[in-house]
């Protein structure tokens, strides 16, 4: 029988900020439909803009209600008609006169959905019709300029291969050459590894043109300093325990994971088919916070933690000074913690005890009595400050202001590694960690975690939050971070 591959004990490699800026592994990726956001976005910037700009030709015969109405209308018509021909798809963009057909055809259907709004505001018109011609007219030479400007760039996102899914194939067998054939000559993709399964013939070392990486434990190095978008399990179905095994080995790398169908034209209606290249595949995960989830997620960690550190720099400096008087040492705590794809990096905190060098964290502190906590930590651990120092590891880009909490890579539940006593413990690192979680809004803290069930239910609820994620359950994290989760009998 095949043992489990390893899950956490990783290959030593170099650190990533040792590489070139380009091998570093992103939390960002571009994806089609971001591009296509962007333009959605970009186009109504566009008519708003028309709209503001037009009494400077005219004068204004609305007042700002009904003009609000009317641009409203207007945009309401001028995306429907876009995406009702198919208009927001990248491959558009690049093409002058397939765009100037789909803007006339855009702004033809706006303009009378405007002018009937118009004659409920206005009958007659007068003054209007100047108006609303000087505005269709500015409207329509904006978004032609806008679109010759998004030509532009979306050609530098192609030039430096933005889009293309970085992808790596787990299997050098027939099912892997079949994906590998299809991957190779398809726009999108390119595969950036191939690696042999424990069920693979070792003899192989080539595959359809493409060198065999090695075998898939060795993938654990490549995914911590690269980014990989989407990865291949190439197994035949009827290897469902390799599949399994492979699918653990591999669930804590972010990044989505398919399994090729052997037969060409399978489309079970009760699974997520995906469409890889030539491929008909079942997706098994998902990358978290692709496209426009990411630049939101991305925008709400830094807004938050750079006025967090501004509002709070006085009550910072205070402690700060309060930690130096009570005892000897440094003001900030660092200690390594584990992060996205279970990449190593230095947490900040507030001390709040004397130093021990021996104390590698694994055990943690288990009651507000422990010796080595000074005065001033006691304080600061029961409201909750020595926290706050991790928001300049958000800032950063360690860390996220909500999302699984990061714990030391041998901390014990009992006398058993948490991360090996809890199966999915890995999913955790699909995401960033966080300064507060959706497991710690609802009790779970370090010290709760001393109980071995409550250690599985936090991964579980970790694992919710990660599948579950948008902006308002992060804003309801943070608020019941706010009134309970800084309270209880689990902080100290």
């Amino acid at each position: 029988m095949n043992k489990p591959l390893p899950r956490h004990a990783l290959p030593a490699s170099p650190a990533a900020s040792s590489l070139p800026p380009e091998e570093r592994p992103s939390t960002f990726r571009w994806t089609h439909g971001l591009l296509n956001r962007l333009v959605r976005a970009s186009d109504v910037a566009m008519i708003v803009l028309a709209a503001l700009l037009a009494p400077l030709f005219w004068p204004q015969p609305l007042d700002w209600p009904q003009q609000a109405v009317v641009v409203l209308a207007e945009i309401w018509a001028f995306l429907a008609a876009l995406g009702r021909i198919g208009a927001y798809r990248v491959e558009n963009y690049t093409t002058f006169w397939k765009q100037l057909g789909h803007l006339l055809a855009g702004a033809a259907g706006a303009a009378v959905v405007a002018l009937l709004v118009l004659a409920a505001f206005l009958p007659g018109f007068g003054l209007a019709e100047g108006w609303l011609l000087s505005w269709q007219a500015l409207q329509f030479l904006l978004l032609l300029g806008n679109r010759q400007f998004q030509h532009v760039m979306i050609r530098l996102v192609e030039q430096r291969h933005l889009l293309r899914r970085k992808t790596v194939v787990i299997g050098a067998n027939p099912v892997g050459e079949a994906a590998l054939r299809e991957l190779t000559g398809a726009a999108g993709y390119e595969v950036v590894g191939l690696y042999r399964s424990a069920s693979d013939d070792p003899a192989v070392t080539r595959l359809a043109g493409m060198p065999v990486s090695g075998p898939v434990e060795e993938l654990a190095a490549y995914a911590q300093h690269h980014t990989i978008d989407l990865i291949v399990l190439a197994q035949g179905w009827d290897k469902a325990p390799e599949i399994f095994r492979l699918m653990a080995a591999v669930e804590w790398i972010a990044a989505d994971v398919v399994i090729p169908f052997e037969e060409a034209g399978v489309r079970p209606s009760f699974a997520r088919i995906a469409p890889v290249a030539g491929l008909s595949t079942l997706q098994v995960m998902y990358r978290p916070f692709k496209g426009s989830q990411g630049i939101v997620k991305a925008a709400e960690d830094y807004l938050v933690a750079g006025l967090a550190l501004l509002v709070l720099s006085p009550l910072l400096l205070l402690v700060a000074l309060a930690i130096r008087l009570d005892s000897p040492g440094p003001v900030f705590f660092r200690q390594p913690r584990t992060g996205i794809g279970q990449k190593s990096f230095s947490i900040f905190k507030f001390r709040t005890m004397t130093v021990d060098l021996s104390d590698d964290g694994s055990v943690g502190t288990n009651s507000r009595h422990n010796p080595r906590i000074t005065r001033v930590g006691g304080i600061l651990r029961r409201l909750s400050i020595d926290e706050i120092p991790q928001l300049i590891n958000v800032l950063r880009g360690e860390m996220s202001i909500v999302g699984p909490r990061p714990y030391v890579a041998n901390m014990l539940v009992g006398q058993e590694r948490f991360s090996d006593m809890v199966r999915r413990y890995a999913t955790r690192h699909r995401i960033k960690p966080g300064l507060t979680g959706y497991a710690q809004a609802h009790g779970m803290r370090s010290n709760a975690l001393r109980d071995p069930e409550n250690a599985r239910k936090s991964v579980e609820m970790d694992i919710y939050y990660i599948t579950h994620w948008s902006l308002w359950l992060d804003l309801r994290i943070m608020l019941r971070t706010i009134f309970v989760g800084l309270s209880g009998k689990n902080v100290f």
